[in-house]
């Protein structure tokens, strides 16, 4: 068969009629009125109106539109130096970009920027200082250009070159190392196992080569526990994931030999017959076993205090109300000198209290200063130290102040907020405590489990690798006060009396009459639009009551009171898509509390503007500042490690230098984004996904419940979402789709390294 001819077409974009944000098809028209059509990624299609673009594709005739030109490549004439100008040199801006290649060609600039900068101190707005700023990005970047002249090549847009660059950019002979190894680029958010492995074909790499499908067996078990939360693999299930990724189809043999080899070269470890795990996970549940196993029959601090009930009577004095038999028995646990605690309740137990008060024995011994409390976020952090009286820390600002130190300088170390804490941030804080502290692991096992792979607490639990005191009392100020009561119910898979008149929980009733013989009864599209009719009247009714937090919000923002602020109100939902989905969410409660018109900064999904009620999204280290530096106008930077998850407020958007700046006031850090990388780490949190709010805690919250969430709805997630609220919580939605959910119990169980490595003891 003939190969189609491949023609080229210039021209400057006047106008775009049509873009798909999903598929990225555009249809536009150039100043000469010739209409093109295709697929364009680099960058947002508007940006480049009335730009010189160069096309190559073919034309067609459509029935519609007459003659079009669909494009296969789209690029900007000189776009390769304009969008390092633009994008990766810092303080050149469009503006200046423009002036600058008009007076120059590409040469003649390069070659200014190389041998003469101060050329540039011409230019009106270029002073000394933003001179140096250029030149010094300039040096940096130079073989960036290299990179993407290579990259390009095979499909890898300019935004994911920039990634690459970001993420390898020190690295010598960058580019012959991606020949060499392409698979390096893999964990590279946005590009994974699929586009290395087209940049891999092209070089000619042996699709059968065991190079191939190592790379493959690494990424599919990252994403495999990433995804599912297991920590380890059935053999059998682990071929099946690699036949689909690698287009093959019962090759065990060949993966049997990889596997041998990666087990050789202890990159994969077996945990039990037919069973791996990765060489990171396997050692980090490896070696917590063996830390429990190691304290398990060790005592120190034995009888603290001589009568422990007449102790425990005092105690009860001062913290002004009486304990119950099972608090009692935690502090008596630590009293007889348990050096290992799991202290476990559901929502409303008094974890806190008991936390409190097992703290206030130990310090009869080692002292205020020998005890900390620590939690994953920033928020939960305060929470405890609020609640108990001591010091507290998030777990990596801990690690990372102590890293140079074999343990951590405390005595006792409580960690609060338990199930949330993944294999790997566990193994991290065993290792750094000594075999003379106290460790108490506080936790609520009717949670979600941690994001990420592993299931200590559940697994500690279930092999008792340490004493445990488990709460099952709940505790109220009054008989109208129910978030924990309804929320245990639901634990249960029990459907609670919800619809009685509470003070800090309310059910709002809004629900298709006859739901199930309408659904019978008429066709799927006139259903469609009956389901769409009554998730509006949902949405309604949130935005309504979202309505009446935003005086206070802006109340607290006022203050300078921006943690009160951030966990006022929140609405919690359990998918990402449709009417009743974090999206539009996120975009209709932003037009609620924040109307202003200045200036925003446009990603992919969101805008974002001043004073925006923000969430980080992906584990990354930031340049940063503490609040003290920022408001000094300090020129100097920290780096620090932001986690996802951590809430923010944007208190700055810098057009000049493409800065978002954000406070996150819990952890005392102000982070410079760049704009371009807003879409890849940071959201819009006015309404978040259920996993997002562990371990969170709310003045207020409110979740939407539609049918159209039913493959999301089960008890844990309602349980976890619930309990989120401290002082009211609304469910606003179909009556049936709460039942539903209240009675469907979950009940996926995690795979993990622990769990095999017991059952072969067993």
């Amino acid at each position: 068969m003939e190969e189609q001819k491949s023609y080229k077409l210039s021209g400057v974009l006047k106008k775009v009629f049509y873009k798909n944000e999903e598929t990225k098809f555009i249809s536009a028209v150039l100043e000469n009125n010739q209409r093109i059509c295709g697929v364009y990624f680099d960058t947002d299609i508007e940006k480049i109106v009335g730009e010189e673009i160069i096309l190559t594709g073919n034309w067609v005739t459509h029935k519609k539109y007459g003659v079009q030109f669909v494009f296969d490549t789209l690029e900007i004439k000189e776009a390769e130096l304009y969008f390092f100008l633009t994008k990766i040199v810092k303080g050149i801006g469009q503006k200046f970009a423009k002036e600058l290649l008009e007076k120059y060609s590409e040469e003649e600039l390069i070659k200014v920027l190389n041998e003469n900068p101060e050329e540039l101190l011409k230019f009106k707005g270029i002073k000394e200082k933003k001179l140096e700023k250029i030149v010094s990005s300039w040096q940096k970047f130079q073989h960036l250009r290299e990179l993407g002249s290579f990259l390009s090549k095979y499909g890898v847009s300019s935004n994911l070159i920039t990634k690459i660059y970001s993420n390898f950019g020190e690295i010598e002979d960058l580019i012959e190392k991606i020949k060499q190894n392409p698979y390096i680029l893999i964990n590279i958010k946005g590009i994974g196992f699929k586009k290395a492995d087209e940049i891999a074909k092209s070089l000619g790499i042996d699709e059968r080569s065991e190079f191939r499908i190592m790379a493959c067996l690494n990424y599919t078990l990252k994403e495999f526990c990433d995804n599912n939360g297991n920590s380890s693999i059935d053999k059998y299930h682990l071929y099946r994931l690699l036949d689909e990724s690698l287009g093959f189809c019962n090759e065990e043999i060949l993966y049997e030999n990889c596997i041998v080899q990666m087990l050789a070269n202890e990159e994969l470890f077996t945990t039990s017959e037919n069973r791996v795990a990765l060489s990171m996970l396997y050692r980090a549940e490896k070696n917590i076993l063996e830390f429990f196993k190691r304290r398990k029959d060790e005592r120190h601090l034995k009888n603290i205090v001589s009568n422990i009930d007449d102790y425990l009577q005092k105690k009860e004095q001062t913290l002004g109300f009486k304990l119950s038999v099972e608090q009692k028995k935690a502090v008596k646990l630590i009293n007889e000198g348990q050096n290992t605690l799991f202290l476990i309740g559901y929502a409303g137990t008094g974890k806190s209290t008991s936390s409190r008060a097992i703290l206030e024995l130990l310090e009869e011994i080692v002292g205020y200063d020998d005890i900390i409390t620590i939690a994953l976020s920033g928020i939960a952090s305060q929470r405890i130290a609020d609640t108990t009286g001591y010091e507290s820390s998030t777990i990596q600002s801990l690690l990372v102040k102590h890293k140079e130190k074999d343990f951590f300088p405390y005595k006792v170390v409580l960690l609060d907020e338990a199930s949330m804490v993944n294999s790997v941030t566990f193994y991290q804080i065993v290792s750094k405590i000594s075999d003379d502290s106290i460790f108490i692991i506080v936790g609520d096992d009717g949670q979600l489990p941690a994001i990420g792979a592993g299931n200590i607490l559940s697994d500690a639990i279930k092999y008792d690798l340490a004493s445990v005191c488990k709460l099952t009392k709940i505790y109220r100020q009054n008989e109208n006060q129910a978030i924990a009561v309804i929320a245990n119910d639901i634990r249960q898979g029990k459907v609670p009396e919800y619809k009685q008149n509470y003070e800090d929980f309310k059910f709002i009733d809004v629900s298709i009459d006859n739901y199930y013989a309408i659904k019978n009864s008429v066709s799927s599209n006139d259903f469609a639009s009956i389901r769409v009719k009554n998730s509006d009247m949902i949405l309604n009714n949130i935005l309504n009551i979202s309505a009446s937090y935003i005086k206070k919000f802006y109340t607290l923002i006022k203050n300078k009171d921006i943690s009160k602020a951030l966990t006022l109100f929140q609405v919690i939902t359990p998918m990402k898509g449709g009417l009743l989905g974090v999206e539009n969410l996120n975009m209709q409660l932003q037009k609620l509390y924040n109307s202003s018109r200045e200036q925003s900064v446009k990603t992919r999904l969101y805008e974002y503007k001043l004073s925006d009620k923000v969430i980080h999204i992906k584990n990354e280290n930031m340049k940063c500042q503490t609040m003290n530096m920022y408001k000094s106008n300090s020129q100097d930077f920290l780096e620090r490690r932001v986690f996802n998850g951590q809430l923010g407020l944007i208190i700055k958007l810098d057009f000049d230098d493409k800065k978002c700046i954000v406070l996150y006031p819990n952890d005392d850090m102000v982070v410079f984004y760049d704009m371009d990388d807003l879409n890849s780490l940071l959201s819009l949190a006015y309404c978040l996904t259920i996993h997002k709010t562990q371990g969170m805690e709310y003045d207020s919250a409110l979740i939407p419940m539609s049918f159209s969430h039913y493959i999301m709805h089960n008890t844990k997630l309602l349980y976890t979402a619930i309990t989120r609220a401290k002082s009211m919580c609304y469910i606003v939605g179909e009556d049936d789709a709460f039942k539903s959910a209240c009675k469907r119990i979950e009940t996926t169980k995690r795979e993990s390294v622990i769990n095999d490595l017991m059952q072969t003891t067993i």
